[in-house]
């Protein structure tokens, strides 16, 4: 039983093994099948013998005669602006480039390969040319290309040994540009890329290229138009080396679009500087001063500063020029600082009531008279009535003092203005004006001191002839009678004197008070229109430069 056993399970192993050689060398048979069929495939017969070791070396120049120059032919396609750097001065675009040159040493007759007129092969296994950005701010090649394939299309069919060669990688350049900020935010800026080989001279690689670059697939930028893209050929002449060196240079123009330092600079700015003028406007405080003024001014002129750094720090730092922006920020703070410091002298002008004095003849006629006028402003109603009770309106005494034929200021008994009279004697005045007043019951005033009053000179004859008994109460009752008539002169001269003297000193405090309102309307109205002025004139010379720009757009070529 045992013997049975193992001579099964031995057989079992041989039929085991035997399978197993079955597979292997079928395996194999089908794996020499697979080389053979892919050795014949044509595609890879084509790439092999291209890159053979006998006939292609990629560190050499392809073409037969060394003594000839090859030709390399670039395309530029504008993709986007990524960032203009105006701080640091550059500009970083992502392109699409396309470089084209003749390889002579990749020629193959596409009857022998199926037909296969091109083939795309990894760009290492190829020489391509050491094209170059020259002001590039990148200097890592890594960094700033990004290098694919290389497509291979045969010249058989053209009579023409070789291959076109087409390299094609996009790039996102930084660029190294000089920008001129003068008539910032109206500027034009020309940014130039600089190609060339960086090894081999025009004797080695010239290169062509289309004279403008491709903005088909080019995604507009929100601050920047692209005016122009062109490229140029040129030819210069390096110390280092006898032969010249073809160079290309693309040159982009782009403008600046100002909307966006409009809306959110120079409008919040005149905005800032009208706020800070109206100051002007602003009325006393409570407890009649104008010192919140000064705060207001103060106040605008740290607004203006930290916009102004604001703006700076967008611009490179140059001492060339002073841009159109900074001259804008410059002249408004200037504007706001003798605003502040005006608003000083029109509160000195209004403590100057303290001392007791109205202002010179001149200042009343020109600023009470002339100005409020041209300001709208009309002179307080108490003033008026004070200048017509004291007869002291500007307009009267400039008359007279100019025209001596004027009817001069008088302070006679006057039934057309009693006003002009003192209080008592308006009194009086007003008493004796009035129809159907009794003179009885009126006062009659004598001199008693004078001896040629005819009461007296009555009464004196009649007690001449008759010795009356009461001559002695007579002479009592006339002396008191002159002495209360004097002090009734006295306290009716010092009244007068205090009511003048009250209204004087309102009239003073009036008088500087309206001064400095005249000259609050007039500084406002005139450093308005400088603002207004300064703005538009900002526009203005924008407009005008970007004008110039369209009109003379060779001269950023």
């Amino acid at each position: 039983m045992t013997d049975y056993l193992f001579v099964i399970v031995s057989l079992l192993v041989v039929m085991v093994t035997l399978a197993e050689a079955d597979v292997v060398s079928e395996i194999l048979s089908n794996s020499s099948r697979k080389d053979l069929a892919m050795e014949n495939t044509p595609l890879v017969r084509l790439t092999r013998d291209l890159l053979a070791r006998d006939r292609y070396d990629v560190r050499v120049r392809p073409i037969f005669n060394h003594s000839k120059s090859l030709k390399v032919h670039i395309s530029i396609s504008l993709y986007q602006i990524i960032e203009v750097d105006e701080p640091s001065q550059n500009i970083k675009l992502n392109v699409w480039m396309i470089q084209k040159w003749r390889d002579e040493f990749l020629s193959w007759n596409p009857q022998e390969y199926g037909m296969i007129n091109s083939t795309i092969i990894p760009f290492q296994y190829l020489w391509i040319p050491d094209t170059y950005l020259y002001n590039s701010v990148k200097m890592s090649r890594d960094e700033t290309e990004r290098y694919m394939n290389v497509k291979i299309e045969s010249q058989y069919w053209k009579g023409r040994n070789g291959s076109m060669m087409s390299f094609l990688y996009p790039a996102i350049y930084t660029v190294t540009c000089r920008l001129n900020i003068r008539y910032f935010p109206y500027d034009r800026q020309n940014c130039t890329l600089t190609i060339s080989s960086w090894t081999n001279s025009k004797s080695a690689l010239d290169y062509y290229s289309d004279p403008e670059v491709n903005l088909a697939s080019f995604i507009p930028n929100e601050e920047w138009d692209v005016k122009s893209f062109k490229i140029y050929r040129h030819e210069y002449k390096y110390a280092c080396c006898p032969e010249p060196w073809a160079i290309l240079q693309a040159s982009l123009v782009i403008q600046r679009k100002p909307l966006y330092y409009v809306v959110n600079l120079i409008i919040p700015t005149s905005i800032i500087t009208v706020v800070s003028i109206t100051g002007f406007f602003t009325p006393a405080s409570t407890d009649d001063d104008r010192t919140e003024k000064i705060n207001l001014g103060i106040t605008t002129l740290l607004a203006m500063s930290i916009l102004m750094l604001m703006v700076s720090d967008q611009m490179p730092t140059t001492s060339e020029f002073i841009p159109l922006i900074a001259w804008f920020y410059l002249v408004i703070i200037i504007v706001v600082s003798i605003g502040t410091f005006l608003t000083s002298v029109v509160l000195s002008v209004q403590c100057r009531r303290q001392y007791g004095q109205i202002p010179p003849l001149y200042i009343r006629y020109y600023f009470f008279v002339v100005i409020p006028s041209f300001v709208y402003l009309s002179v307080p109603e108490a003033l008026a009535t004070l200048w017509t009770e004291l007869d002291d309106d500007p307009l009267n005494t400039w008359r007279r003092i100019r025209k001596p034929s004027y009817p001069p200021k008088t302070a006679c008994l006057s039934k057309e203005n009693p006003n002009k009279l003192p209080l008592l004697e308006r009194q009086s005045v007003g008493a004796s004006l009035q129809p159907g007043f009794a003179r009885s019951n009126s006062i009659q005033m004598i001199d008693v001191s004078s001896p040629s009053s005819p009461a007296i000179s009555q009464r004196s004859g009649a007690q001449s002839t008759v010795h009356s008994p009461t001559h002695g109460l007579w002479e009592s009752a006339v002396s008191a009678l002159t002495g209360t008539n004097m002090l009734l002169r006295r306290t009716s001269a010092a009244v007068t004197r205090e009511v003048d003297e009250l209204r004087r000193k309102r009239q003073c405090s009036l008088e500087w008070e309206f001064l400095a309102t005249v000259l609050d309307r007039l500084l406002l109205a005139i450093f308005i229109s400088i603002v207004i002025l300064i703005t538009a004139g900002l526009v203005m010379v924008g407009k005008m430069a970007q004008l110039s720009y369209d009109n003379s757009d060779e001269s950023f070529l």
